[in-house]
């Protein structure tokens, strides 16, 4: 009895592994004992084939497979490929980031936008380091301007220019980066990162002998303020006629490659220079397609609008830093730094020394595969490799036809791809509606939506994994993998097809990717019976490393690029870079399918967990705060401005403010005629300082039609970093012009202001209507506040930052000045009408004016915001090209100067 019951044990325990084994094959697409003809019994008769080799033990595929896609992630990310930084004592003919370093550390001392002293301070370093390099420095000091039909910015730019010249020159190469930043950030990434690299490149290519070519260097002034100081050099540098090759060096963040992101049209040519030249060069041209749909501009655009071929390098990893007052030298990556002067040093030796008569040719396509390097090929391969892509497709629709016997599976593995990024996009939208509530930065960030955002990425990529393998665990159990796989090329090859008409440098990062996924299908079809072994295994595997050496660093550089506000678009990104990645993942199923989506969902909640730790508020990830003052002069009021408290996360700030401010924000006021931001924001009474206003004088020309011509010039006693101009309600008086620059729709006008020190006041050229008095606002904004009152209420706890979207730490002054007010008349120290003709280099005899001295006045401002659109620029065509003199210094202090006029404004 005993051995009966052991029998039938045993055979039951055959016939169900029997019929598990049956089914895996009907999984697999392979034919079944009921599909398959009768056998002859000699057939039958024969003793069975030896079993395939199922390659490692089944119950540790998963794990591998998710190991060895984890480690290719890891090994494919951008943060894995920079290179190391290089010390001190390096050899005089190599870029060496310590020593870089050392003079980020100069430069980023302070805050310094144009027209700060501090600013001036930055540049006559510049002046002193160039001199001691063995050139011979200039300063390019001309009116800037650009505008559209609600406001113009105009700016007296002051560039430093050198030129090194070289042995037989068939053109210059310029390198340019800019030495302002914005007004409180003190600029280390942005852009002193790119100012230090030139520097330390210029020392090493003058330590390694000299070039053939003429190098131009160019540290532009009022970058931040649209352009101006490059815009200025391409429009009125007498240089510019020689410049063939234009590089620029910028920043976005604190860290992460150096990438190069833009060239100009016809780039086949500069490419090519830079693979040959660059072992390092780092870049996508994806970025280029993207780049010149957007409206972001750099000191190359000017360049490339005149025809200027070149190359445009900038980091942009760990943008919470963009602009912010901690963008200082502790938060610049060495290994950035090194890869930037790695470009420079590389790039500039090898154009140094090339023929420049011919820097154009067909545009190429180029890209970097991780430990591979840089590939470049003519963009007239696209369309061909789109072709091919297509005939592969088809083909492997034959071959999975032949093994499954129909269509539907791919049909329903097209479907299953869809839900999946679908899905896949509903968890984003969740979690980036979610995610606010703990991050009171969000919109107070200029590169990023929050001050750490990896965390969260990752959170996201293991929802998609959930989502992804728990689909596909439902669905195959039915569904032949190869029927899946090749359905989830669908919609992927239709976009790369698409890309390669509307975007074609860009059609690359998916026609490769696609080639691997579909050649692993045709290759695992043709396997059959042996797809499910190791070699099947391992070619999945290969195929799938293929895929994410392309796709995941650039799911990782959109992120970087656009923050985590594009969390719905990554993760649909993810959702298609997994499904390209099926036939491995198909492994995952092992040794059960249930293993992968749960340990997804556990990653996705630890690393959200992480990320919310993260998100705490520490001196490095400080909240956002706001802080500043009003002044009228006329009416004799001031006011503390703060921002609209939103949550409780906003507390510590407000806190902080009320403290400063010495009472609570009860009442709310549009400060727009401030230059302040549009609408109703908490302000408190404020102690009304003494100090004087603008220095305004006026010469009245003839009237013609009505219209009397009349020339203003302005001039802070205070020493503000900007002049702001804005028409006062009812007035007919309109700007014509800006120290000499035109305004082509004076009329439409909302406001207008000038940046940086005068040169030396800030003429106005104003239409007013015959038996009008002149009627303009005035508007001071002064980013060093504290010089201005007798304490600094500015001053904050290590955990707050200024909060730079909302304006805060800076005074604003404003002065009511109109012709109605004058008394009696006076004499002018200034020939306006001789200044105005200098500026705009008119030969027109002068009129003779009527004069009027205006007391000094502070000033009103507007209710725009302080984004500058730079679609339209007018030309500039003045430009004072001063050659330093290295041997005296005549650089005032400013700071001093500008107490003393506090104090006097004080005793009057």
């Amino acid at each position: 009895a005993k051995e009966a019951r052991a029998k039938a044990k045993a055979e039951k325990r055959t016939a169900a592994a029997a019929k598990k084994k049956a089914k895996a094959a009907a999984s697999e697409g392979q034919p079944t004992s009921k599909d398959e003809p009768a056998e002859s019994k000699e057939a039958a008769a024969r003793p069975a084939a030896a079993p395939v080799d199922d390659g490692p033990r089944s119950k540790w595929r998963g794990p591998a497979t998710a190991a060895l896609l984890f480690a290719a992630c890891v090994f494919a990310s951008s943060r894995t490929g920079v290179p190391r930084p290089v010390p001190s004592n390096a050899g005089e003919a190599e870029f060496s980031s310590a020593r870089a370093m050392v003079t980020l550390v100069e430069i980023a001392r302070e805050a310094h936008p144009t027209g700060s002293p501090e600013h001036a301070r930055v540049r006559q370093y510049l002046v002193d380091r160039l001199t001691a390099l063995g050139l011979e420095p200039e300063i390019q000091t001309t009116p800037s301007l650009i505008q559209n039909a609600s406001f113009a910015r105009s700016a007296t730019v002051r560039n430093v220019v050198a030129r090194l010249a070289g042995t037989s020159s068939t053109g210059a190469v310029l390198v340019t980066a800019h030495y302002d930043s914005r007004e409180l950030s003190r600029g280390a990434a942005d852009d002193g990162a790119g100012v230090v690299t030139i520097l330390e490149a210029l020392r090493a290519i003058q330590a390694s002998g000299p070039l053939q070519n003429d190098l131009i260097v160019l540290f532009t002034d009022a970058e931040e303020l649209g352009l101006l100081g490059s815009r200025a050099f391409v429009d009125g540098h007498r240089w510019m006629g020689d410049v063939r090759l234009a590089i620029s060096i910028e920043m976005r963040g604190g860290g992460g490659p150096s990438i190069m992101f833009e060239t100009g049209e016809e780039n086949g040519w500069i490419v090519r220079a830079l693979a040959a030249s660059d072992p390092t060069a780092y870049g996508n041209s994806m970025s280029y397609e993207i780049y010149k749909r957007l409206p972001n501009d750099t000191d190359f655009t000017p360049f490339r609008e005149a025809g200027i071929q070149g190359l445009n390098f900038a980091a942009i990893d760990n943008a919470h830093v963009y602009h912010q007052s901690y963008d200082s030298p502790e938060n610049v990556s060495d290994s950035t730094l090194q890869h930037h002067g790695l470009h420079a040093l590389n790039v500039l030796r090898h154009l140094g020394n090339e023929s420049l008569a011919e820097v154009d040719a067909p545009n190429v396509t180029y890209f970097h595969v991780p430990g591979l390097g840089f590939f470049v090929y003519d963009e007239k391969w696209i369309l061909p490799i789109s072709g091919v892509l297509l005939a592969l497709f088809a083909l492997a629709v034959i071959v999975t036809r032949v093994v499954t016997g129909g269509l539907t599976g791919i049909l329903i593995g097209a479907g299953v791809s869809i839900a999946g990024a679908a899905l896949s996009y509903g968890a984003a939208i969740l979690l980036v509606g979610w995610l606010p509530g703990f991050h009171p930065e969000l919109d107070s960030l200029h590169g990023s939506a929050y001050h750490s955002e990896g965390w969260y990425l990752l959170a996201l990529a293991a929802a998609v994994l959930t989502i992804v393998t728990s689909l596909h665990g439902i669905v195959r159990r039915f569904v032949p993998l190869s029927s899946l796989a090749l359905g989830a090329l669908i919609v992927p090859l239709a976009g790369a097809a698409w890309l390669s008409y509307e975007m074609p440098l860009a059609a690359m990062n998916f026609q490769w990717p696609l080639a691997a996924a579909l050649s692993v299908i045709l290759l695992l079809g043709i396997l059959r019976k042996n797809a499910s072994g190791v070699v099947g295994w391992g070619l999945a595997v290969v195929a799938a490393l293929a895929v994410l050496a392309f796709l995941e660093p650039l799911t990782e550089l959109l992120w970087l690029a656009l923050s985590f506000r594009m969390a719905p678009a990554l993760a649909v990104l993810t959702a298609v870079t997994a499904y390209l990645c099926l036939p491995a993942m198909d492994g995952m199923r092992h040794p059960n399918s249930w293993w992968a989506p749960l340990t997804g969902l556990v990653l996705c909640g630890a690393a959200l967990g992480i990320g919310l730790l993260m998100s705490r508020t520490t001196p490095e990830r400080p909240l956002p705060s706001t802080l500043a003052y009003a002044l009228d002069h006329e009416a004799r009021e001031a006011l503390w401005v703060t921002t609209p408290l939103s949550d409780t996360a906003h507390m510590a700030g407000r806190e902080w403010a009320v403290a400063a401010a010495g009472g609570a924000f009860g009442a709310v006021r549009d400060l727009g005629e401030f230059g302040y931001r549009a609408g109703d924001v908490p302000v408190v009474s404020a102690d009304v300082v003494d100090v004087p206003g603008p220095e305004i004088f006026i010469e009245s020309g003839e009237s013609i039609e009505g219209v009397r011509r009349v020339l203003m010039s302005v001039r802070s006693q205070i020493g503000a970093e900007m002049l702001r101009f804005q028409y006062a309600n009812g007035s007919g008086t309109r700007i014509r012009s800006i120290n000499g620059k035109p305004l082509t729709q004076p009329d439409s006008l909302l406001w207008a202001d000038h940046w940086g020190e005068p040169d030396p006041v800030v003429l106005l050229e104003l239409d007013v209507p015959e038996g009008e008095a002149l009627e303009l606002n005035v508007i001071e904004h002064t980013l060093r506040p504290g010089e201005l009152l007798d304490s600094d209420p500015f001053e904050r706890p290590e955990t707050l930052a200024p909060d730079v979207t909302w304006l805060s730490d800076r005074a604003m002054l404003l002065t009511r000045f109109s012709t109605r007010d004058l008394a009696g008349d006076g004499e002018v120290p200034y020939d306006l009408q001789q200044m105005l003709d200098s500026m705009t280099g008119a030969s027109a005899a002068r009129t003779t004016p009527d004069t009027a001295p205006v007391g000094s006045t502070p000033v009103p401002a507007d209710t725009a915001t302080t984004s500058v659109d730079t679609t339209t620029t007018a030309p500039v065509d003045t430009t004072t090209t001063t050659p330093v003199d290295t041997t005296t210094t005549t650089q005032v202090d400013t700071t001093t100067a500008a107490a003393s006029r506090h104090e006097a404004g004080r005793g009057r």
